[in-house]
């Protein structure tokens, strides 16, 4: 009888299991008023669409629903794929809309039609919902609300009372008459590959395929900038002029943030997550709470740092340092955790299976959206 390797040579295998991935940050839904559903879609129900003329397919091209998605699907760069979702359109609360769709499934980048962007107190519910709901609200408005937010004079308008309120994950866009123009920036956002170099972008000045420019008034421009509103408009300098860049890219944040800032972030936040949660979960036997321990952590973040210095959102800059006062030079992040600082951390940590905490400090690279020039003639 002949001896099985099998007995001399046991093998163990172990597959690494994939953990969690990344957030989708392209990721978009439109949410329908169920009066222009198509036949076998009920109230709840959710559909997804790679193009317009598969949504087509449902939705007629009068149906707000497809106008809207014309200015997802019908930009350069467009969106990818959109979810719509269903609603019961007599449905008085709108948060509860919102939450019964994020209790089935994830998205960013949020759409409504036209019938809940005329309705002030929605929309502000809206914008409430997704301070706390990490997922991004364009608002588009248009006809007297538009007129009304670019009024410098009026002070009760929607975009004025949610700049008081700070809500940072909403942006107002405003176009005199192209009620979903606002959703065409959207997919210059969605479009953005966080593993890529050089990837993150700004708002500020693109291009918007479909929506036509508009040539506002000085007055007009002044309120917008202080309601923090964007607009499609018109760039001139002695009789030239660049038709059509979006000005204003900001949110309604009391930190004076532009979208990119709020999506960025939103996005590093959760790749660090991500990260640090594999780092633990994966681990074949255990992470030990000991100095090799707290240092993988530590790598670990370190090359999600690597990765937003490479595709842009994370900068070099002068700080201070505030533990000595003096001037450093930052690639873009700090880490000040300490691999030893495990060795320190409180009996009740310790029981809890806690790491040492981690503390960074973080630099977005920002944009450049214009310049002061000096000229000294001789």
């Amino acid at each position: 009888m002949s001896v099985s390797v099998d007995q001399l040579i046991p093998v163990t295998t172990r597959i690494n299991p994939a953990g969690i991935g990344f957030a989708n940050f392209g990721s978009a839904t439109m949410f329908s008023p169920s009066g222009e559903s198509p036949s076998g879609v009920s109230p709840g129900d959710r559909r997804v669409y790679s193009s317009l003329s598969e949504s087509g397919a449902d939705y007629a091209t009068g149906t707000q629903t497809y106008q809207a998605l014309n200015r997802w699907f019908g930009n350069i760069p467009r969106g990818r794929q959109v979810t719509v979702y269903t609603y019961d359109q007599d449905e008085a609360n709108i948060a509860d809309v919102l939450n019964e769709a994020r209790d089935k499934f994830y998205w960013y980048w949020t759409f409504f039609t036209a019938s809940v962007y005329s309705n002030g107190a929605m929309v502000g519910d809206i914008s409430d919902w997704h301070l706390a709901n990490d997922s991004f609200f364009i608002n588009c408005q248009t006809g007297d609300a538009a007129a009304a937010i670019r009024d410098i004079n009026t002070t009760t308008d929607m975009a004025s009372e949610f700049t008081s309120q700070g809500f940072r994950r909403t942006h107002t866009f405003t176009h005199a008459t192209d009620p979903y123009a606002g959703i065409a920036l959207a997919p210059w956002f969605a479009s953005v590959n966080y593993s890529a170099a050089a990837s993150t972008i700004t708002g500020e000045y693109k291009k918007l395929t479909g929506v036509q420019e508009e040539s506002l008034s000085s007055s007009a421009v002044k309120a917008m900038k202080a309601k923090k509103v964007g607009f499609y408009g018109v760039v001139d300098l002695q009789g030239q002029t660049d038709n059509g860049r979006v000005i204003n890219s900001i949110t309604h944040s009391s930190f004076d943030e532009y979208i990119d800032s709020v999506v960025d972030l939103d996005a590093y936040i959760n790749a660090k997550k991500v990260r640090l949660y594999n780092t633990i979960a994966n681990q074949p036997n255990k992470l030990p709470q000991t100095i090799s321990g707290q240092q993988l952590l530590i790598s670990e973040s370190e090359l999600i740092g690597e990765q937003y210095i490479a595709n842009g959102y994370l900068g070099e800059r002068q700080y201070t340092d505030i533990d000595t006062g003096l001037q450093r030079f930052t690639r873009g992040y700090e880490i000040l955790t300490q691999p030893e600082d495990i060795l320190s951390i409180p009996n009740e940590d310790r029981r809890d299976r806690l790491a040492a905490p981690m503390r960074e400090l973080v630099f977005p690279a920002g944009a450049i959206h214009g310049v002061n020039l000096t000229m000294d003639i001789f």
